[in-house]
């Protein structure tokens, strides 16, 4: 009983956390920039992390973002052994879980400086970016 209050409380926070992104907003997202040129994008999030060059000549550009949360636990009741006075009831502590969420994205570029491949790793590439939809 209590893994499933502690696994609810968890799962809990981080859909609160998260609101509405999900990793296909992400995987939209990024799609949509296939073919575009890599200045719009900084201008729209930024400058990366780091920047490396491929044997083909082609620039990958690397946003990398963490973060750290501490989700507090439940205290921890029953009744326990004691010594020579018997039983007693009482609270056991609190602990804290740490949970780390990472993203870094990839993107790979042309000698032109246009988006050609883009690849992701990490447990938090998400996004609530809706690409609209063409009238």
């Amino acid at each position: 009983m209590k893994i499933f209050l502690k696994l609810s409380l968890v799962l809990f926070s981080i859909l609160l956390m998260s609101g509405c992104a999900s990793h296909q907003k992400f995987v939209n997202k990024y799609n949509a920039w296939m073919g575009k040129d890599i200045n719009h994008l900084i201008q729209q999030i930024g400058y990366p992390d780091s920047t490396y060059i491929l044997p083909n000549k082609n620039k990958v550009y690397v946003y990398a973002r963490s973060r750290v949360y501490s989700i507090p636990s439940m205290p921890m009741y029953g009744y326990g052994y004691g010594g020579y006075y018997g039983g007693y009831y009482g609270m056991y502590g609190y602990g804290s879980d740490i949970v780390q969420k990472t993203c870094k994205l990839y993107l790979e570029t042309n000698k032109k400086g246009i988006i050609v491949k883009w690849g992701s790793r990490g447990n938090a590439c998400v996004s609530n970016y809706e690409v609209p939809k063409p009238q």
